[in-house]
Parts: C-alpha cells; structure tokens; sequence
C-alpha cells in the first residue's frame, strides 16, 4: 500500500507542481490565540465589578429548530450551534454559502473560486457535511467535487443554522461532521396575519462589478398562504492584489503572470419559487415548486489543455411539508417533509459541452413528537432519500448508480434541574446499485448513537458535555470511481471492498449567556476508524498526466477548540456598544504516524466592535489567520493574512414601507490571501478590497 499521503482528501496537482515558497513574516497577534484569552480575563474581571455596582446585560438567544425535532434555545442544546437571520446574515451575506458561513468560528470554505464553495466544518467537509434545504438535502451534486457548486443562493435565506456535535446523527452518517440547514418562507407553517407583504432588494459590490437583485410577494385569505419569490445576481472577473498564481507557480508556467483580476471568474444566477400552504386549527400542508440556474467560470490551472471552462447547471425542485396536532395517542405532533429533485450540470470547455452530471433524486422524512411525560420529551421518526446518478461525456469517472437510504431515529430529553439529559439513535440502511451492465450491489447497515446534558450551573452559566458514535457508509464515488476528475486534477479509483467509516466524538463547553460577558467555549475530539480517504499512488496516468489516487481506509484524530465572546461595554435603551472576539483552531493527523492531514484550517482570531443606536448599526472588525505550518507531504504552505472589514447600516420605516440601507467593507488594506483549504489556492487568491452597497424594501 502507499503511504497516505493525503487521507482527508488528497493533495492537488497544483500543490505537487508548485514550490515551497518563502515564508513572509507571521502576524505577531497571530502567533497564539492569547490575546482572546487575555481578552476573555479582563472582560470576566470588569463583570465582577459591574456585578458589585449592580446592574448587568441579559443576551438573549435565538432558537434553533433543526437541532432537535422540538424548538430550544441554543443555550440548552448540548451541541455547540451556530444561527445567522435578519441584520447579521444581510451583512455576511456573500454570494455562495460556503463564503457566507466561512468567518463562523470552526468554519471554513472549500472556495472553488467565486462560483463554488461549500462550508467545511471543523476541518471536515464533502459527504461528512449535510446541507439542508428546510430539513431536507440539497439533492445536488456538490459533495462530488469542489468544483461543483451548492444549488441554492443565499440572496432568499432567511435563516441558516450550523449544528455540530451528537445532534447532527439525527440527520443520518453523512451528518458525521456537521448540518448546515438553510430556511426560507416558501411554506409558510401558520396563515399569514397580513393579506399582502412585499419585499426586494438591491446588491452592489465593487470587487466584481457585482449586481443582485431580489423580489418577494406574500399574501393569505382564509386560512391559505401564497408565496412568490425571484432573483438574479451577476458578477464579472473578480479582482484580486497582485498575481492569481503563487510565485512557484508562475516560475514553472509563464503563462500564469495574470495580474489584478481572476480570470474565468465571473458568475450568472437566477431562479424563483411559487409555494402555498393551508393552515387550520390541528396543523397545516403546503408545497412549493422552485428553479435555480448558474453559470459560472472555473479559474484555469497550470499547463491545461482547456479552454475557458465554464459549468452550466439547472436544478428543478417540489418540496412538500405538512403537519398535524395529535396525530396518534401519546404523540402531540407529526411532521412530514419532503423534496423530489432533478439536477443536472454540463462542463462546458469554449461553449461545448463535456462532461454532465445528473441526480434525480426524493428525500422525505417524518417525525412525531410525544406528549411530554413529566420531565421527558421526545421524538422518533423514519427518513428515507433516494439518488439517481450519472455522469456522462468526456470525463465520466462514476459509473450510473441508484442510492438508497433508509433511516428510523429517536431522540430523548429529560429534565432533572439543574441537569437536562439529551440521548439519541439512530440506525440506517444504505443499497448501492449500479445502472450499468454489471449490475453491482452493495449494501450496509449503519449504527450511531448520542449522549449529552446541560447543566445550569448557576443563573447564566451552563457546562455541557456530549459523547457519541457514528458511522457512515462509503458512496458510490468511494466505492467505483474510476477516470479523471479535473475538478481535484486526479485520477480516481474507488475500492469496492471499503468498510463503513466510523467515529466517536467528545466535545465540552461552558456557556455564559447572562451578564456583562457572554459567550461560549468548547473543546472537543474527533476520532475515526475507517477514515475513508484517496492515496497517492506515485503514478501518473499514462493517458490524461494525472497521479492515480485509490480510495482507501486509515485511522485519523480530530481535535480543536472554538471561542465565542461578547463583552458588553454599554447597554441602554438607546446606546450599545459590544466587543466581540473569536478564535478556533483544529488539529487533524493520522494516528499511526502523527502525519498531518491536507488543507486543515490554521488558526484563525477575529475581533471586533459593533454600535448599536436605534435604527443604526456599525461595525469594525479584524481578522487575523496563521501561516498553515503543518502540512501533508506534497502539500505547499499557505502564508498568513490580516482582514480588515467594516459596515454601516440604517433601518427606518416611512408610510407603511420599512427601509434598510447597509454600507460594507471587505478587505479593506486589499491584502493578498489564500484559503488553504481550497483546491485553487495556488491559483485563486479570495478577494481584494471590496465595498458593498445593499437596499431593502418592505411593505
């Protein structure tokens, strides 16, 4: 066997061309995470005195509602969660997910370039990452290849909620790492309270010559909700400082001396949605049917033969929701999910089609919640999906498969003050058939379980503690892949012998969420048996130049740290003004020989200061990343970089209309970096200095 080189997902061949490059001098602050900490001490320390004159700041919590099937506020779920909505999600806004998430503590981005980007959480990412549209998947292609982008746009979201930890297994074992659910107002749950709303919105952006539009509708009468939604968001060749490729890399290809601009960058999106939803005195049904459609650049790598490649993709979606009260004796609610899907993408080199993808697939899931019993809650419930995939042209490296997925679940809680004990389960059942003439089965069954409690330690402090085991089945990529995938410049070859990945993850936090500092920090582990991942070969493919990678199993160690701080400097009815930091680093080797895993994040620390004063909102913010020192073998180093961003924002309402204007800057001193976790980040630096300019109108 080869030494793996690259277990969590092999090393690129822009990495293995490039050179070591020199080392620019590392950010002093960056050198630790101590000034966080330093912060965190001063900050505990002044909110003893301002206990001691009386008087302290209350932060509420928002309420996370894909994290258990019943509603709890953040502070009392044992995993550590994430929920953007309203003012801050507008401002964070960017135009694919993965970007709009990345400056989260313990998230990160694939970043494929402008068009293309998926969350990494915790250092995992691909099919140990779920992205859920209103509880149910995307239905795309994304986890196949980082090149290939979410099938959302962010512009709609209402809502975004990133679960990590047990809870993520009631999502199933490609939740191993994460949840990301996204959620809009296609199906409104309740009758709308007003017979007309409207809303829209305009987007500027200066990086990109950027323009994005939005437009939504809602009414209701007599129990019945309607919904009509649309956008379209261009972008042109981003700018960038300096030259896209690495010093290395320009000295090994002339060609790539490209300077001020990304080439092949440049992005077109549009879609809409209609839904529609009944709502009576024991629940309510609803669908919606949308269409989304892109058109986005892929920036050139060294020494390609192809041209300006573009990926062409279209997705048509019906979801379907429902819910009923008392449903069944002991049980107080059933909800019902479902989303059916056809998606397809073509590669598109100089406007001719090459390689197309398509995935027609359903996803549904059901839950009924009990009647409370005393001090215990609870929910059970089954989830099945449903993947018909192919891949067809010029680089067809999957053969034509039919997934299956079926899942029965449980989740317990029980309230024992000042502890709440949270378990769960969950056992799935994976068919894997190929569509081709050999016919090929496989099958797997996966068990995973949880364990948790939140303990209220005193009035606003909370320490939780969680233990579980997961386990996932490898997909069809792992198991028969077999050609050259350009996305990850490779050549693939699965292993149909591959066992299921397990893992058992640890995770502790402490939370303050009353007081003058509020917060949360949490340690946690990760380990894996069976670590799924694609090994170097040391041979090129005689046909195409590319290294053979084949897909095999080690056993791998996850362990990081994440802190969330809020130091609440003013609070009043008419001032507020807070100091907020965070911090978060991840550690990932294989555990036989301590070898680093690939495009891990480095250490990251951001701190900042926000205003609030009645409808005004400002913000200034430093963000501060570590020179990845800790590479895989072939892997090149990424250097350090400092962000520097800040926003203004004014909401006011005249003549029945609400009105918010925002101002945001990004990148302000337009300094180069890179994102060592992306494939590109030899090639596609992110981007340069930027100034956003948004408007909302609501009526």
């Amino acid at each position: 066997m080869a030494r793996p080189c690259a277990p969590h997902s092999f090393v690129s061949g822009l990495e293995r061309r490039a050179l070591r490059q020199p080392a620019n001098t590392p950010r002093t602050f960056m050198r630790s995470l101590s000034p966080l900490f330093l912060f965190a001490a001063v900050a505990v320390r002044a909110e003893g005195d301002a206990a001691d004159a009386g008087g302290a700041p209350v932060a509420l919590q928002d309420v996370v509602v894909s994290a258990a099937p019943f509603e709890r506020d953040q502070s009392q779920l044992v995993s550590a969660t994430n929920v953007l909505s309203g003012q801050p999600l507008a401002l964070k806004m960017k135009p694919t997910l993965g970007e709009t998430l990345s400056d989260l503590p313990g998230i990160s981005s694939t970043y494929f370039g402008p068009g293309a980007s998926r969350p990494v959480i915790r250092g995992l990412g691909e099919d140990r990452i779920r992205i859920l549209e209103n509880g149910i998947g995307t239905l795309d292609a994304s986890v196949i290849s980082p090149d290939h982008a979410v099938s959302l746009d962010p512009l709609l979201i209402d809502r975004v909620e990133v679960i990590r930890g047990p809870a993520t297994l009631l999502y199933g074992g490609n939740a191993i790492g994460g949840v990301v659910n996204v959620v809009d107002s296609r199906i409104y749950h309740r009758t709308l309270d007003r017979p007309f709303t409207a809303r829209g919105q305009a987007r500027f952006s200066s990086v990109d010559d950027g323009t994005a539009y939005t437009a939504l509708a809602e009414g209701a009468q007599n129990g019945l909700s309607w919904h009509v939604d649309g956008y379209r968001h261009r972008t042109e060749d981003m700018h960038i400082p300096g030259y896209a490729w690495t010093d290395a890399l320009r000295a090994t290809d002339p060609s790539g001396a490209v300077s001020g601009y990304l080439p092949n960058s440049s992005t077109d999106t549009d879609g809409g949605a209609i839904g529609a939803s009944y709502a009576g005195t024991r629940g309510f049904v609803g669908a919606s049917f949308s269409g989304h459609n892109a058109v986005y650049g892929v920036p050139p790598a060294p020494n390609s033969d192809e041209g300006a490649v573009l990926i062409d993709l279209r997705q048509r979606r019906l979801d379907l929701q429902g819910e009923l009260s008392d449903p069944l004796p002991g049980f107080k609610t059933a909800k019902l999910k479902a989303g059916i899907s056809h998606y397809r993408h073509q590669e598109l080199d100089n406007g001719v089609p090459g390689t197309t993808f398509r995935n027609r697939g359903y996803e549904s899931r059901l839950e009924l919640v009990q009647e409370p019993l005393e001090r215990l809650e609870g929910a059970v419930g089954f989830q099945t999906s449903r993947s018909n995939f192919s891949v067809a042209g010029d680089e067809a490296f999957l053969p034509p498969s039919i997934t299956s997925n079926y899942g029965v679940f449980a989740f317990e809680e029980y309230k024992a003050k000042p502890v709440t004990y949270q378990l769960g389960a969950r056992l799935d059942r994976q068919t894997l058939r190929l569509t081709d003439a050999s016919g090929t089965e496989r099958n797997g069954n996966g068990v995973s379980v949880s364990g948790g409690a939140v303990w209220t330690i005193s009035e606003g402090w909370l320490l939780t503690g969680s233990l579980s085991r997961s386990e996932r089945q490898p997909n069809v990529q792992e198991l028969f892949a077999n050609g050259p995938h350009t996305g990850t410049d490779a050549f693939e070859i699965g292993s149909p012998s591959l066992s299921s990945e397990r893992s058992i993850a640890a995770e502790v936090a402490v939370r303050r969420t009353a007081g003058l500092l509020t917060g949360e920090l949490s340690v946690y582990s990760h380990r894996f048996t069976g670590y799924i991942y694609p090994d170097a070969t040391g041979v090129d493919d005689p046909v195409h130049g590319l290294q053979i990678y084949r897909y095999l199993q080690t056993d791998v160690a996850f362990y990081g740290a994440e802190l969330q701080l809020v130091l609440h400097l003013h609070q009043s009815r008419e001032h507020n003004l807070d100091l907020k930091g965070s911090a978060d680093f991840v550690h990932a080797e294989i555990r036989e020989s301590g070898e680093p895993l690939p495009r891990i994040p480095p250490r990251r620390a951001t701190l900042g200061l926000e205003y609030r004063h009645e409808g005004w909102t400002a913000g200034v913010e430093v963000q501060g990343v570590d020179r990845a020192r800790r590479l895989a073998p072939g892997e090149t180093p990424t250097d350090s970089y400092a962000l520097l961003n800040a926003n203004v924002a004014y909401e006011f309402e005249r003549a029945n209309v609400s009105y918010e204007i925002f101002v945001r800057g990004d990148n302000l001193t337009d300094e180069l970096a890179r994102n060592h976790v992306s494939f590109l980040k030899d090639i596609a630096p992110l981007p340069g200095r930027n100034v956003s300019v948004g408007v909302t109108l609501a009526y």
